[in-house]
């Protein structure tokens, strides 16, 4: 009996130590799990504290991106007004040399005249009381009289026309030398405003050089594609410029037609047959800075591009890298309508383009078919409207949706 109280005790006394040191490895156990688990927590937040930063660096990062390319495009509108400001200040200067010489020239007219006048009057104060009824009334016969006559009203006439041509010369030489004066203030004021965007021009540089630092690599090379974009545009837009466009030129070889159908209020159809307004899927213009047209990029793979109007083409070439491949407007074509009108048409497919610049083209005849070369993410076309200023010098984009169907 005393063997068996005595496991009894043992086994009682080894239950409560382990029950004891049970609870303690549980506790331990339960406060370990707590750690974790808010250790867990923690790093969940942190986690989702660093998605956080990298979404607000990427929208900021999305932001200045934004912001290089605005200063891009204000860039180049920039270059382009000094341009304009350079012509406008070579024309103004022409005129005042024009003016100059007209003046010089003037001057030296009214000289002779005022002399001959001079000369006149001092005649007629060394002829004394002679006067005109002096001379018909010591006429001899009627013969002499009637000569008399009209050699007095030669002179008289003579003397009178002297008189107006130098009034109206000297009123001329007042009108030219306000002329001259104001080209002069025109051009100073020209001078000025050159200065002011050349100032705008470097700030607006300087500003930009600073966003750019902060690009990543991949959008550095992004505002590096912009840029030659906006060269490349330019270049475009003087050559349009320049470039005459005949309205006599042969069509060339065999050609596609397709009917003109529905055109719209200022003669234009679609310029892709068989699609409308509905397949372009931002119709805000611009759409971003710089755009200088509109993307038709819904259901347009493959599709043949026409000429929206009648008209010569002025311009079907490429714009290309060294290295061959294509940048900006890719495979492009552009049409003078001789209307005032100009119409573009980008990324056409590598080797779709049929026409040539001089060609006369017809309403609805294929161009070239839909493509995505150059600066462009997927097949779509670029179409664009040009109108000229500055009497023909220069070419300026407007919205194209007011001219199509």
């Amino acid at each position: 009996m005393k063997m068996k109280k005595s496991w009894k005790v043992i086994f009682t006394a080894i239950l409560v130590i382990v029950l004891a040191f049970g609870v303690n490895i549980i506790v331990s156990f339960a406060s370990q799990r707590d750690e974790l688990l808010n250790k867990s927590k923690q790093t969940d937040q942190q986690i989702n504290e660093t998605k956080e930063d990298i979404s607000e660096i990427k929208q900021d990062m999305s932001q200045v991106m934004k912001e290089v390319q605005e200063l891009v495009v204000q860039i180049s509108e920039y270059e382009n007004q000094i341009t304009e400001l350079d012509t406008q200040i070579g024309d103004i200067q022409t005129n005042i040399e024009t003016t100059t010489e007209k003046l010089a020239k003037t001057e030296k007219d009214l000289e002779e005249k005022q002399k001959l006048l001079d000369e006149r009057l001092v005649a007629l104060y060394e002829s004394g009381s002679t006067r005109y009824i002096d001379v018909l009334l010591n006429s001899k016969g009627i013969t002499d009289f009637i000569s008399n006559y009209y050699l007095i009203e030669e002179l008289a006439e003579h003397d009178t026309e002297l008189i107006e041509t130098v009034r109206k010369t000297k009123q001329e030489i007042e009108e030219t030398k306000k002329q001259l004066e104001e080209s002069k203030q025109q051009l100073e004021t020209a001078k000025q405003e050159q200065v002011a965007k050349q100032n705008a021009l470097a700030v607006v540089r300087d500003e930009k050089t600073a966003k750019v630092a902060n690009l990543s690599t991949e959008e550095k090379k992004l505002e590096a594609q912009l840029s030659q974009f906006e060269k490349d545009k330019q270049q475009i837009y003087s050559e349009l410029a320049s470039l005459s466009a005949p309205s006599n030129s042969s069509s060339g070889g065999s050609t596609q037609n397709y009917p003109p159908s529905n055109p719209s209020s200022s003669g234009y159809i679609f310029p892709i047959p068989g699609l409308s307004k509905s397949n372009i899927s931002n119709r805000s213009f611009p759409s971003y800075p710089g755009h200088d047209g509109v993307d038709i990029n819904i259901n347009v793979v493959g599709k043949s591009v026409v000429a929206v109007k009648s008209g010569t083409v002025v311009q079907s070439t490429a714009v290309r890298n060294a290295d061959g491949s294509y940048r900006s407007y890719g495979e492009y074509v552009t049409i003078d309508h001789h209307d005032g009108t100009r119409t573009l048409y980008a990324h056409l497919r590598a080797g779709s383009r049929t026409v040539s610049p001089g060609q006369t083209v017809s309403q609805g005849q294929v161009i070239g078919t839909v493509g995505s070369t150059g600066n462009s993410t997927g097949d779509h076309l670029h179409f664009g409207v040009f109108l000229t200023k500055n009497g023909g010098a220069s070419v300026y984009a407007v919205n194209p949706l007011n001219y199509l169907p």
